[in-house]
């Protein structure tokens, strides 16, 4: 009867975690997460950085960073890096909004000669609080951004 409750409570526990297991963000430069859909959301002001793939091009990708402040400078960095993670795209960037119900925006945008994984790194700075949106239009395709094509 024991096992049975057990393997009960698993399955329930599985069935719920699992429609979640997608949100979590890689935090490991060599493993980015594959993005799903073209917009990432979180909260702002923990000092951990994240990284996430998606395949770009060929032609012009464009990110849009929205920051919205709850408590002090809220602020989200982000640069859009080649599949090694190493070389920059698109180079130290960030969205800021000074005070608390204030918000911020930055749009930046590049052209790709071809189609390639791409990893796009944030980093939610320490200090104000707050919430992001990023969104990624244009020639990106978040199906298939575990290699490339």
């Amino acid at each position: 009867m024991k096992r049975k409750i057990f393997e009960l409570l698993a399955l329930s526990f599985l069935t719920l975690a699992l429609p979640f297991a997608g949100i979590a963000q890689s935090r490991d430069r060599d493993h980015p997460r594959p993005m799903r859909s073209s917009e990432l959301k979180g909260d702002l002001g923990s000092g951990e950085e994240s990284f996430h793939s998606f395949v770009a091009g060929p032609g012009e990708v464009k990110i849009t960073v929205d920051v919205e402040s709850t408590d002090g400078t809220a602020v989200l960095e982000f640069e859009l890096l080649d599949k090694s993670a190493a070389n920059k795209i698109i180079c130290c960037e960030f969205a800021q909004a000074d005070s608390a119900g204030q918000s911020g925006r930055t749009i930046k945008a590049t052209k790709l000669a071809r189609s390639q994984t791409v990893v796009l790194h944030l980093t939610r700075t320490k200090g104000g609080r707050g919430v992001y949106r990023v969104r990624v239009d244009g020639a990106a395709s978040f199906r298939d951004a575990e290699g490339d094509r």
